[in-house]
C-alpha cells in the first residue's frame, strides 16, 4: 500500500528496525508500518536504566569505561535511504566508541557474536559515513554487564568476582563496511517490496 511506503520512508532507517526485520517481519511491519509500538520488557527497561546511571554517575560500574559523549547521534545517508545511529559512549577526537549490553544470559555475548553483531557495522558504517573514519582506525569495545531477576521477579545487577563485567574488543575492516552498505540496500528494498503489499492489521 501507497500509504504504507510512504509510513517506511518517513523515518531513517536504524539497527532497531533492522534487527526487528531479521527477527519477524509481521512484527516489524505493526510497528514500523502501523504505528503500533510493542512495550518494552522489564529486562529491555532496566538495560535503560543502566545506561543511564553509567552516563550520570562515574562511581558506578567504574570498571566500565566510559567516553565523555553518552548516546551519540549519528545520520547519513546511502543513496537515498537516511540512516541515524546512537553512540552508547563516543569519543569525539579519536571517533572511538563503547557498547553497552545487559543481560541475564551469561552465554549471550562473547568475541563470536560481538563480531557478528550487525548493530556494530551499523555504527562502523554511520562513523565512515560522517567522518570519513576507515574502521582500522577505531577502537570499538562491547561490554556485556550481567543483570537478572531478584527473588521479587525485579531485575538487579548481578555483577560478581565469579560473574564480571566482560569486554570485547571488535576490529571491522573497509571490506566489511562496504559489505554491510550493500547488505543495508538489500533490506530497505525487500522492506519496500513488503510494504507496497502490506494491507495493515
Amino acid at each position: 500500500m501507497k500509504h504504507h511506503v510512504q509510513k517506511l520512508k518517513s523515518k531513517p532507517l536504524s539497527w532497531s528496525a533492522m534487527s526487528s526485520w531479521f527477527y519477524d517481519k509481521d512484527q516489524w511491519a505493526k510497528k514500523y508500518l502501523d504505528g503500533i509500538e510493542t512495550p518494552p520488557n522489564k529486562e529491555m527497561l532496566f538495560g535503560n536504566v543502566i545506561g543511564q546511571k553509567l552516563a550520570s554517575d562515574q562511581s558506578f560500574l567504574p570498571q566500565v569505561p566510559r567516553y565523555k559523549q553518552f548516546e551519540k547521534e549519528l545520520r547519513s545517508k546511502i543513496g537515498d535511504i537516511e540512516l541515524i545511529g546512537f553512540l552508547d559512549s563516543f569519543c569525539p577526537n579519536k571517533k572511538y566508541f563503547h557498547e553497552y549490553k545487559t543481560s541475564s544470559n551469561q552465554k549471550k555475548w562473547t568475541q563470536k557474536s560481538c563480531e557478528e553483531h550487525g548493530q556494530l557495522d551499523f555504527y562502523f558504517f554511520l562513523l565512515w559515513l560522517n567522518y570519513g573514519k576507515l574502521p582500522e582506525e577505531i577502537n570499538c569495545m562491547l561490554h556485556y554487564i550481567p543483570v537478572g531477576e531478584n527473588g521479587q521477579f525485579e531485575m538487579e545487577l548481578q555483577v560478581s568476582e565469579i560473574n564480571p563485567v566482560k569486554s570485547f574488543k571488535v576490529k571491522k575492516t573497509v571490506k566489511d563496511i562496504l559489505k554491510f552498505g550493500n547488505e543495508i540496500k538489500k533490506v530497505y528494498k525487500e522492506m519496500e517490496k513488503f510494504a507496497k503489499q502490506y494491507k495493515g492489521s
